[in-house]
């Protein structure tokens, strides 16, 4: 994930857009959180870019609202040059473990996450007894392996949310190949949307709409967070075939805008602190100019 421009993106599409600039810095990786990992909005929400940044491919993003109690995740990749730096090819990690000290994984307690990990088994029928966590929610944006092969190492506890499509994809992925920890994705709790659901998550709203992509069942997210609204783009493009996807989400970002400015105008005032603008943009781009 390449956010470095995203700001002139931002204005590029729509002028009005107020984009919350994140600079560039090395992934947090298994590092400590510091400021420049840390977007804070109105002191109510926080985004940490765990992974994916400078880099591509092992998008992580935690999302905390403190007015709602809300931790989330965007996506939860791993670089796979890293990977495949590591590993041979049929090659699999020994545990968990050995991945967050390689620094393939973040370790969760640095970002105050509870019982990120599941309790693996070689067994693909195994029972989970997974601790409870404090993680609300992972957001898949697209069947990538770059953002979701992390999902093999997660508590079982955690709600994935994706797209229906998006699931079948996984699942196949899943089916077609030799059952190990790299390859574990039996026993999540899946939670599958399709484009303009409104999913609340204990007041956090994020409604997913589909984005054109070089796989299908991609989708970007808008969040309404107690700090104002967040955009979360995942993977997308306009040259393709289906670019009309793309724009139904860009179409999507100015109808919420829209509504929020108008609900402002009759009310007087804002019952939850959500203005008509965009306060966070996080942005896709290998190549961004």
């Amino acid at each position: 994930m390449y956010d470095k421009h995203n700001a002139s993106i931002g204005a590029n599409i729509y002028p009005e857009i107020y984009v919350g600039r994140i600079d560039a810095t090395n992934r947090a990786l298994g590092g400590q959180t510091n400021s420049q990992n840390i977007i804070t909005l109105l002191n109510r929400f926080h985004s940490y870019r765990i992974g994916g940044v400078n880099e591509v491919g092992g998008n992580i993003i935690l999302l905390e609202d403190f007015t709602y109690d809300v931790k989330v995740l965007l996506d939860f990749g791993i670089n796979i040059k890293d990977f495949n730096d590591q590993y041979e090819r049929y090659e699999a990690p020994n545990s968990i473990k050995e991945l967050i000290m390689l620094g393939l994984l973040p370790k969760a307690e640095n970002f105050s996450i509870d019982n990120l990990y599941t309790d693996y088994k070689a067994n693909k029928n195994q029972d989970y007894n997974d601790l409870e966590t404090n993680i609300d929610g992972i957001f898949v944006s697209h069947p990538h392996k770059d953002h979701f092969f992390g999902l093999s190492f997660v508590n079982r506890n955690i709600p994935i949310y994706t797209g229906v499509f998006t699931k079948k994809i996984i699942s196949a992925y899943y089916k077609c190949s030799k059952n190990s920890i790299t390859n574990n994705y039996g026993g999540l709790n899946w939670n599958l949307f399709r484009t303009g659901d409104i999913l609340d998550i204990k007041g956090l709203e994020i409604i997913p709409v589909h984005v054109d992509h070089s796989i299908p069942a991609a989708y970007g997210f808008i969040i309404k967070s107690s700090g104002g609204i967040v955009v979360y783009t995942g993977d997308f493009r306009m040259h393709g075939p289906l670019a009309s996807m793309t724009q139904d989400f860009l179409n999507e970002i100015k109808h919420t805008l829209k509504v929020l400015h108008k609900q402002e105008n009759n009310k007087g005032e804002i019952q939850k602190p959500r203005e008509g603008k965009i306060k966070l943009l996080i942005c896709e781009g290998t190549h961004i100019h």
